[in-house]
């Protein structure tokens, strides 16, 4: 398991038009990327977790997946997102500014 003490991106916030990632996606891939430098990868078939803490409960749960998987992909956390047979996502609320992500990723 591993922290990501940063708040997590909705994929609405991730494109420009159809074609460009917007400057908050970027900054977003960049500054997830840091924690990422250490996790080793996962190869093959995995289960994935994610408890996403937010502050506005209004967002949609699966809009912060796509762009942290693709993420967890270029960073070689895991193969490919296409290995993932399992996915648990929950959102908890927080106070603004104390808002994170925790992944656990098991090997089948």
């Amino acid at each position: 398991m591993f922290v990501i003490p940063i708040k997590p991106l909705s994929v609405n916030q991730v494109w420009q038009g159809r074609r460009f990632k917007t400057d908050d996606y970027k900054q977003y891939e960049r500054d997830v990327s840091l924690f990422l430098r250490n996790v080793k990868t996962i190869r093959g078939q995995v289960k994935v977790f994610y408890k996403f803490y937010v502050s506005n409960m209004l967002a949609d749960i699966d809009n912060c997946i796509k762009p942290l998987q693709d993420i967890l992909v270029k960073n070689k956390v895991i193969e490919d997102d296409r290995f993932i047979i399992e996915l648990c996502a929950m959102k908890f609320k927080v106070e603004k500014g104390m808002e994170k992500t925790e992944v656990t990723i098991c090997g089948v």
